[in-house]
């Protein structure tokens, strides 16, 4: 009894905000809230730094008005982190407890008590860590994304979305959609995915879809045929498919071009492999998902404005509230512009997006969503790059240079709209089904330089134009049943779903050259001089200079004369279909066994429609049935001279099914393996019978160890990985240029070459000594590594060989991914001195890392000793033979390189700060990507900085 009376003695009253009732289960005698006040639930502005626990626990006790009672020995030497921005008092109490071994108690109305959690064995043989779990009020369970809140790496900042990253500062994240549908922590998938948070985005300035996925660990970047589009590979393969909120996937295929700006999105995740179960056929890159932001349950504005190198300007304007019903109806809009210019001449871009959703809770369980958004882009875009020496050779221009034209031009019209409805079932069970339409248009006119440069004249680059508009729809369509049962005394989880893809990229129009210098004259501007190339057909007037408008390399004049805009050509081909649906129904299942052994597998049944039309223009009318356009003859401009059709279906169920086993040695420690079906149809390949041949099938196997540390705020993981796709199509059989047939190896004779019509040839075979095969192994750290240092830090080392007797002998056991490296690593280090308990130099962050890859190169073949004389105008000169040593093979390489950013981030007061990055320190040279002696060579950006103020109320 005195006993009792000493220690309620020491007990000390103090005010402390909850967002509702802690439950620890794992503590032997304390209960679960059974109620929550007001004050619970309040929203108040925080701003502590690193400290005691007890000092923070008093500070938060000013703000929000419940008493908490705890003992002196108990709270003053555990140590608090830093937490800052507008939340209730139990989002406020769960991060400041997250690890510290401390647990709340619910006593009553407005009263909780600070007791400690007992490392080790608890009752009922429960293994208990400092790691705290919140429960009752908001759900807080430890599984989809629960124990992730309680460390306060995600839903901490009053979204709907318990995967956002918003407010956490965090480099890592506790739950994730990719690889299961429903929100798993990380170290529970077993496969290897990466997420690059909010706190990454803002630190590292990533604005677009090409800065986030150059960001990732793992992903490797090739520049594609504009500034404005790039191509991503993991683990040897192209990453296609592109996920929004965890929907079917759409495609980049179809001329949908993603210019997305990344101020719509919280954050981004990644998985790399095979996600064939969820995701349609087994692409084995990965899969992306893009996450977007929802409304928060409080009034939050901030204001993001941006200056930078080469008129680099942007304004993001962010703001969210609850709008009406008690907020129970919520809305968020973000206003982003920008303009900018780059490192080389001429090449600009200006952006408009407005973006906006609207959250509505429908009923306690229901809750909808919907939003759209809209962007307006126009680009004055640089095509393909820089050209090559005849033999090879950097041509050693400065990083300015460039062969854009003023004229060129490249308009983006997009309009994305989504809806989605979240169901709870009851236990944790829900029913999600969403939608997105995307529909995007875009005109692209061009004129670029393309053609190796002979080194003994510096000639042979020539002015190329084209003229395309495009149409793209896509519609998204998911529906989603997850929850869990009890089987066989274990939680078993379950998700059901279907999706269905429909990409259509009817109407999308090519147009003829508007230089036609083949068969037409081309005249840039009255009396200037003429372009035309016959071929000794005789057409061309006499004194025209053969070929297209030369251009001088090293001496390039965008402002001559000879490159005047030409006029907008008339249409030459246009697709009257062009698309594809992609559907399918899946089981995804986590059977848990013995405790600690989880089994994940599934089935799906896919579906894949293709279709494809296209028409063939008159773009003249000969005079005579001429064989220089012999199809147009007796017809009009415009009109329809030939038609190609193609369309094709399977269906298929993934057999042998994905199979992963993961075992939790410890409870942050996790060990797995598993293996994939690859699954790629080739229905547009026929056989000898007209049938299709055999789909493209392989594996993906994975084995790996994932640890989650510090309570969940750090990530680590280890993968290995094996990837092998073989069946690709061959010809079975031989062409006979005499009666211009082709017989199959079966003695079946077909004319035409083989072209049966609709798109279709013969006669194929899916090649069994026709083998890709890549390997290698992931390393990645992500999260706090102590109070106020963050760190993530990325390696993947990938080697991809050409494998069977199909390949020519010296392409076998060389890459077939030449461009991605082997070795590729990503690290970012950022130090928050008020978090890690320096007051002196509070609101002070310094970040930096270091990007960096070994080489990698493109292949081809080139000419290096060359005989006559060349032609002054085009450079052509021909090859002294087409053997070695005059013509050899080529290897354009990428050097190995590493840039060095760094950060520079201070608060300027409660709502203000600003930042200064500077990409590039040592303002490195460097080929970002390297294509072939005619183009598609790109210098990688020199130093640059970025200026950025942001608000935040």
């Amino acid at each position: 009894m005195m006993e009792s009376k000493r220690s309620a003695a020491r007990l000390r009253l103090l005010a402390c905000a909850a967002f509702g009732a802690i439950a620890a289960a794992a503590v032997p005698g304390v209960a679960h809230a059974q109620a929550a006040d007001a004050a619970l639930t309040a929203q108040h502005d925080f701003n502590l730094p690193a400290q005691s626990l007890s000092r923070s626990i008093t500070q938060v006790a000013s703000i929000s008005g419940l008493q908490v009672l705890y003992s002196d020995d108990m709270a003053n030497d555990a140590q608090a982190p830093a937490i800052k921005g507008r939340m209730s008092a139990q989002d406020a109490l769960t991060r400041l407890l997250a690890g510290s071994g401390f647990a709340l108690r619910y006593t009553s109305d407005k009263v909780v008590t600070l007791v400690k959690v007992p490392v080790g064995n608890g009752t009922d043989g429960e293994v208990v860590t400092g790691v705290v779990s919140v429960e009752g009020i908001g759900g807080g369970s430890p599984y989809f994304g629960g124990a992730g809140q309680a460390a306060g790496v995600n839903g901490v900042n009053g979204s709907r979305d318990i995967t956002a990253t918003e407010g956490t500062g965090s480099f890592t994240s506790g739950a994730l959609t990719i690889g299961s549908k429903v929100p798993q922590a990380l170290k529970d998938v077993p496969q290897s995915i990466s997420v690059l948070t909010a706190e990454l985005m803002a630190q590292k300035d990533v604005t677009d879809f090409n800065s986030a996925m150059a960001q990732l660990p793992g992903a490797t970047l090739a520049q594609g045929s504009t500034q404005l589009e790039n191509k991503f590979y993991s683990r040897g393969f192209e990453i296609t498919n592109i996920e929004v909120d965890g929907g079917a996937p759409l495609s980049t295929s179809f001329t949908f071009y993603p210019q997305i700006d990344m101020s719509q999105y919280d954050h981004a995740e990644l998985l790399r492999g095979a996600d064939g179960l969820l995701s349609g056929y087994g692409n084995p890159s990965g899969t992306i998902n893009l996450v977007r932001k929802k409304p928060l349950d409080h009034s939050q504005f901030s204001l993001e404005a941006q200056a930078g190198s080469w008129d680099t300007y942007r304004l993001v304007l962010d703001a969210t509230s609850p709008l009406a019903l008690d907020g129970a109806l919520r809305g968020r809009v973000v206003a982003t512009y920008q303009s900018n210019h780059y490192f080389y001449d001429t090449a600009k871009d200006n952006k408009n997006l407005l973006y906006g959703v609207l959250d509505f809770d429908a009923s306690p369980t229901t809750l909808i969503t919907v939003g759209g958004s809209y962007t307006d882009q126009h680009s004055v875009p640089w095509y393909v790059g820089l050209p090559r020496y005849q033999n090879g050779e950097s041509l050693g221009l400065p990083r300015s240079t460039s062969f854009v034209f003023p004229w060129n031009r490249w308009t983006f019209s997009t309009t994305e709209m989504f809806a989605g409805i979240e169901q709870k079932l009851g236990g944790d069970w829900v029913l999600k089904a969403k939608a997105t339409r995307n529909d995007q248009s875009t005109t692209q006119k061009v004129g670029y330089a393309s053609g190796a440069v002979n080194p003994t004249n510096n000639v042979g680059a020539v002015l190329y134009t084209q003229y395309t508009d495009t149409h793209s729809k896509q519609l998204s369509l998911e529906g989603t049943v997850s929850g869990s049962l009890q089987l066989f005394g274990q939680r078993q989880e379950v998700t059901i779903g279907a999706n269905w893809v429909d990409t259509d990229g009817t109407g999308l129009t090519i147009y003829g050259d508007p230089t036609p210098t083949y068969f037409n004259p081309y005249q840039p501007y009255p009396g200037g001089p003429v372009f035309c190339q016959d071929y000794g057909a005789g057409v061309c007037p006499e004194g025209s200079i053969p070929g297209n408008p030369p251009i001088d390399v090293f001496n390039f004049n965008s402002a001559d004369p000879i490159y005047t805009e030409p006029a907008n050509p008339l249409p030459r081909y246009r697709y009257t279909a062009y698309g594809q649906i992609q559907s399918g129904a899946y089981i995804n299942l986590r059977l848990t066994a013995f405790d600690r052994l989880h089994l994940t597998t599934g089935v799906r049944w896919s579906q894949y429609k293709y279709n494809f039309a296209q028409d063939l223009l008159c773009t003249s009318i000969p005079a005579t049935d001429d064989p220089s356009s012999p199809d147009c003859y007796g017809l009009q401009i415009g009109d329809v001279y030939d038609r190609t059709l193609q369309k094709n279906k399977t269906n298929d169920f993934t057999w042998p099914p994905p199979v992963n086993l993961s075992f939790d040695v410890t409870h942050s420690l996790t060990v797995y393996g598993g293996y994939t079906h690859i699954y790629l149809p080739q229905a547009n390949y026929l056989d000898s019978k007209l049938k299709p041949i055999d789909p493209i099938t392989g594996s993906n196997i994975e084995a790996g160890v994932k640890w989650s540390a510090r309570g969940g705020r750090l990530n680590i993981s280890l993968a290995a990985y094996r990837i092998e796709q073989k069946g690709y199509p061959a010809y079975d059989g031989d062409f006979d240029y005499n009666t211009g047939e082709f017989i199959a190896s079966d003695g079946t004779h077909y004319p035409d070459y083989g072209n049966l019509g609709e798109g279709r040839s013969c006669c194929f075979k899916a090649d069994p000594e026709q083998t890709y095969r890549s390997q290698g192994l992931d390393f990645e750290v992500a999260g706090e590594i102590r109070r106020g240092l963050q760190f993530i830090g990325s390696y993947t080392f990938d080697e991809t060989k050409q494998i069977g007797t199909s390949f020519y002998p010296q392409d076998r056991g060389q890459p077939f991914t030449s461009i991605q490296p082997k070795h590729l690593y990503k690290i970012w280090l950022s130090y928050d001195f008020a978090a890690a308990g320096y007051p002196k130099l509070a609101g002070l962050t310094l970040s930096g890392g270091v990007n960096g890859q070994s080489s990698a190169y493109r292949s081809g073949s080139v000419c290096v000793n060359f005989t006559g004389t060349p032609d002054p105008v085009s450079g052509y000169q021909n090859c002294k033979s087409y053997d070695k040593p005059d013509f050899i093979t080529y290897a354009f390489t990428v050097p190995s390189y590493a840039v060095l950013s760094g950060r520079i981030d201070y608060r300027l007061s409660a709502n203000w700060s600003l930042a200064i990055n500077l990409d590039n320190i040592l303002d490195k040279t460097y080929y970002q990507s390297v294509g072939s002696v005619s183009s598609g060579n790109w210098y990688g950006t020199p130093r640059s900085f970025t200026a950025t103020l942001r608000g935040k109320w």
